[in-house]
């Protein structure tokens, strides 16, 4: 969990510290933290021509987590609580 919190602040970077370097590229994210890969964002958003998403569950919390792709590697873009009913339901 405090790898996801450690995260989720790097997100409060001004958007120009964001513009200049990758706060959290997928490669630190892919080790570190426990995921499951999405077929498709929410909404779409981002595409797939424009990057990915991972949904974190964390207890009774679910987060999606955008990546967009770079010249690099991919990079962090965006963290959204998500509703777990909306990825699993019981019978």
């Amino acid at each position: 969990m405090k790898k996801v919190l450690m995260i989720a602040a790097l997100l409060g970077l001004p958007q120009a510290a964001m513009a200049s370097q990758c706060p959290v590229p997928y490669s630190e994210f892919e080790a570190n933290i426990p995921h499951i890969d999405m077929a498709e964002c929410p909404d779409n958003q981002p595409n797939e021509d424009a990057g990915f998403c991972r949904l974190v569950m964390d207890g009774k919390r679910a987060y999606v987590y955008a990546f967009l792709y770079t010249d690099e590697e991919p990079c962090l873009s965006a963290i959204s609580k998500a509703d777990k009913k909306d990825y699993f339901f019981r019978p």
